[in-house]
């Protein structure tokens, strides 16, 4: 090669380069995937507060970040001063996260709206930047909420515990101040209701 022939080699070579570069984030963005209960389903239950509520259960194929939290909820009179965390407790291979470890957990409080009336209807938290609830394997996980207060409705699938086996399953739940956050534990021995799953999904990135 001629000296004079390597510099369309080169400028070659850079807008191959550049061109790779500008491709690779399209070829590797995040995938956005939704988990949990997207359905509005028919029966009501009252957010407790103080209370470690396990919602739903779903399972993930592998590493997953939740970015958003989902509820079909109604509530009337709202200051705005009725929040809640979000966490994520691993499942014990039995379809309940009794037992189980915190695998992660909101820091920063989530509000309802401050509103004269609100729902039925969805209502999404996009969880802060810094914020966000990692899952760091594939498996069986359950979303739980932590609410400040005793306020307001969210849909679930059954009544008391007329739950089918084919879509319907029990949730989970036990007490612990608001002040304190998520337990590392879940209750080994919680209380139960046959009422899941409830109206609750999360959107996440791969």
């Amino acid at each position: 090669m001629t000296p004079h022939s390597r510099g369309p080699t080169i400028v070659y070579l850079i807008l191959l380069i550049a061109l790779i570069v500008t491709l690779v984030p399209q070829t590797f963005a995040s995938t956005i995937m939704t988990y949990g209960d997207q359905n509005v389903e028919q029966w009501t239950s009252t957010i407790g507060g103080n209370v470690v509520q396990a919602y739903v259960m779903f399972s993930v194929p592998g590493p997953v970040v939740i970015q958003s939290v989902s509820m079909y909820v109604q509530y009337s009179g709202s200051d705005g001063s009725q929040c809640m965390r979000f966490g994520i407790y691993q499942d014990n291979g039995n379809g309940s996260p009794a037992g189980q470890f915190l695998v992660a957990s909101s820091t920063f409080s989530y509000c309802l709206h401050g509103s004269a009336t609100w729902g039925p209807a969805w209502e999404t938290w996009k969880l802060r930047p810094n914020d966000t609830l990692s899952i760091p394997a594939a498996g069986d996980y359950w979303l739980a909420t932590l609410a400040s207060q005793t306020y307001g409705s969210v849909y679930h699938y059954a009544y008391s515990s007329s739950y089918d086996y084919t879509y319907g399953y029990a949730t989970y739940f036990f007490y612990t101040p608001y002040a304190l956050s998520f337990p590392t534990i879940f209750s080994s021995n919680p209380g139960w209701e046959g009422n899941g799953p409830y109206s609750v999904y999360v959107t996440a990135t791969s």
